[in-house]
């Protein structure tokens, strides 16, 4: 049974920091490091640090966009995420591009839900108590402000949304600021 663990999002941003030389790359890799740990490990404060003051995200399923956007309906979003614990998430990263001003990540992303979850969503065979994830593929642009070095947003494009398919999974949750 897959163990959905968040400790991975950032594996391989650690990886590329042991050789990453220029200061700026340097810290959009750490700001997005510091943006997915306080967003897995359900700290709503720290997570909207990382955030431009008018944040603009784009959740593309087909041709609907369905992101938050400024900063009220981005606190708003992370909250209700955090509540869910859908927050819980493991994106296996395995690949990023730099560039200017953004990063491009790409890999296989894990949703968390609840059983309770998804019963209320209208699946009646799942177990309440135990853990179910959708699965699927994603890439998702992240782009920075230059004079800030905040993050502007994410352009995700996930093939992910069809709860019928979640698998039940094993949970291990990441904590904000553990070692």
């Amino acid at each position: 049974m897959k163990t959905v663990d968040s400790r991975n999002n950032w594996r391989l941003i650690d990886e590329m920091l042991e050789t990453e030389t220029d200061e700026w790359r340097r810290h959009m890799l750490l700001q997005l490091k510091e943006h997915v740990q306080a967003e897995c490990g359900s700290d709503l404060e720290a997570l909207l640090k990382t955030m431009s003051s008018e944040p603009r995200f784009h959740i593309w399923s087909a041709n609907e966009d369905t992101g938050p956007k400024g900063f009220e309906a981005l606190k708003q979003f992370y909250s209700g995420l955090i509540a869910s614990k859908s927050n819980q998430f493991e994106y296996a990263v395995e690949r990023i591009v730099i560039g200017d001003d953004t990063l491009v990540t790409e890999g296989e992303l894990y949703t968390p839900f609840s059983g309770a979850m998804l019963k209320q969503m209208g699946l009646p065979e799942v177990d309440e108590n135990k853990h179910y994830a959708t699965s699927g593929r994603a890439v998702t642009f992240w782009p920075f402000e230059v004079d800030t070095g905040k993050i502007i947003g994410e352009d995700i494009y996930s093939l992910t949304t069809d709860i019928s398919t979640a698998q039940e999974v094993n949970l291990n949750p990441y904590t904000y600021g553990e070692t």
